[in-house]
């Protein structure tokens, strides 16, 4: 690529922006100038502009109001008018449809819509026909749709939401694959793991489950401690450790919560940017989760050598593949999340064999490296039309 090529990125909420920042120093280095607009937050921003990426601020609200929609998509209409580029790349539903929208308005036809999954895949009625009205119509504005699953793109085809000639994904799919020089077994992480393991008094030998994510309903946290209560009653050494954040619009139940707050062996740890410790100091990997997009910490616990127990959900199947790198439960059921959680409890060898396939399908199909190089193959694509 002899001149460089503007790439402009249009993702909220700005969380994104770092933990896409490996994938635009690639695509920088291969030839494109990045740009990216997202919501305010200046710790994020500033990650990625010492990058060399630049940004914009627009202010676009996580829930859908009308008026302030408007305000954001013409801001960012405003932006695109002004400067013009090659790609407009949009994902996350409400800032692909105003991203979408805003390049369309302003002459850009080249937008790749990158699907990371459907937050309304369990809606019904009314709410489910507005939000596959939007996807439909990212869709038409988008010259490329790239769902992160292979069943989600069959599902956008099915529903009559996208033309299936503009579905691509890439690979074996996921957003951006995992990284296997951060979530790899090392002497450094094992340590870290083990002083944490430490600060929370547990003991050697003992067992853990671990969970990360936001703690949230849709994330099956009422189940899991649940669950998890029931197997502390018959195993005095096991503990449960749930690394993450409360989500305040998708309350947890009142007696879950207090579970979590005073259950001697549950153990709360917050958001940490570095997660890849924690994985160290666990034996199973815990994620019952209503709805994913792909499950990239299933990814990570996988690259950490972790057996998975998961839901056998849409993304999720194709994360973790049932009885080779973890067993698969259905959603939402306590019991079946207890007897999975057991059953890997009472068979070490399982548990070993799970982990060692999980680590080397994640070396074969999902190093980043893999998804970026994709990624840019369909962007070269796109840019010939």
């Amino acid at each position: 690529m002899n001149k460089k090529k503007r790439l402009c990125i249009i993702v909220h909420p700005p969380i994104a922006l770092t933990l896409m920042r490996k994938q635009w120093s690639y695509w920088m280095e291969k030839g494109f100038e990045v740009y990216c607009i997202s919501g305010p937050s200046p710790q994020e921003h500033e990650k990625v502009q010492k990058m060399g990426v630049k940004t914009h601020v627009v202010s676009m609200d996580r829930f859908p109001n009308p008026l302030k929609d408007i305000i954001s998509l013409l801001r960012i209409w405003w932006f695109l008018l002004w400067h013009r580029f090659d790609l407009i790349h949009v994902s996350v539903l409400k800032s692909s449809l105003l991203g979408s929208l805003a390049a369309w308005l302003s002459g850009h036809r080249r937008v790749i819509y990158l699907v990371r999954g459907r937050a309304y895949e369990n809606m019904t009625g009314l709410k489910r026909k507005m939000m596959n009205f939007f996807e439909h119509l990212i869709c038409l504005i988008a010259q490329k749709v790239v769902p992160i699953s292979h069943e989600l793109g069959e599902a956008l085809v099915r529903e009559e939401l996208c033309a299936k000639n503009k579905i691509h994904v890439i690979g074996s799919g996921s957003s951006a694959g995992v990284d296997l020089s951060r979530f790899t077994r090392t002497k450094d992480n094992i340590a870290v793991g083990q002083q944490i393991r430490e600060k929370l008094g547990i003991k050697p030998g003992d067992m853990v489950i671990l969970f990360v994510g936001w703690l949230r309903r849709d994330k099956g946290i009422n189940e899991l401690v649940q669950a998890f209560d029931r197997l502390a009653k018959i195993y005095p050494g096991i503990h449960l450790i749930l690394q993450g954040n409360y989500e305040l619009k998708d309350p947890l139940k009142f007696e879950v919560k207090n579970l979590i707050e005073n259950h001697q062996r549950i153990h709360h740890l917050p958001w940490r940017e570095e997660p890849a410790p924690v994985y160290t100091l666990a034996d199973i990997f815990a994620f019952p989760s209503y709805r994913e997009g792909f499950g990239n910490v299933a990814m990570e616990a996988a690259a950490m050598e972790l057996p998975v127990v998961a839901s056998d959900i849409m993304g999720v199947r194709e994360a973790v593949q049932k009885d080779s790198t973890g067993l698969l439960i259905p959603p939402a059921e306590v019991d079946a999340l207890y007897l999975a959680l057991k059953r890997l409890i009472d068979a070490p060898d399982l548990r070993h064999q799970l982990a060692q396939n999980g680590r080397r399908r994640m070396e074969k199909e999902f190093r980043q490296e893999l998804i970026w190089q994709g990624t840019l193959e369909m962007f070269l694509e796109v840019l010939k039309t």
